[in-house]
């Protein structure tokens, strides 16, 4: 079976490696979309993050005007770079979990709920 943060690891250290043999310019954008792939696996529990990560995916899935240009200034292809990421979609590195899920979607702005008993 294939080992998915391997994988990805080996993803982001191509990118990397890549970007410290162009010009500065170009790692710049490099370093944008390593931060949105970051972001897309994050694994905690923190809101804010989930929300990162969720933009995340879809910034890198969506070949977005933005998108599409970010990958471009960087040197790559931007249908490439999508293509790499939905294939590591589709064996389930970019996935949330059921209790990332709740924490998204189900939960009412950090707020409390105090409930009085009689």
């Amino acid at each position: 079976m294939v080992n998915i943060e391997q994988l990805m690891k080996s993803f982001v250290k191509t990118l990397q490696n890549l970007s410290n043999k162009i010009d500065k310019e170009k790692r710049l954008f490099c370093s944008i979309i390593i931060q949105a792939i970051e972001d897309a696996s994050y694994k905690g529990l923190d809101k804010k993050y989930l929300k990162h990560k969720q933009e995340a995916i879809e910034w890198l899935t969506t070949m977005s005007e933005d998108f599409c240009y970010i990958v471009s200034l960087a040197g790559y292809d931007p249908q490439y770079i999508s293509d790499k990421i939905k294939n590591l979609m589709l064996i389930g590195y970019y996935q949330f979990t059921q209790e990332q899920y709740d924490i998204l979607y189900y939960t009412s702005n950090n707020k409390r709920i105090i409930i009085k008993l009689k």
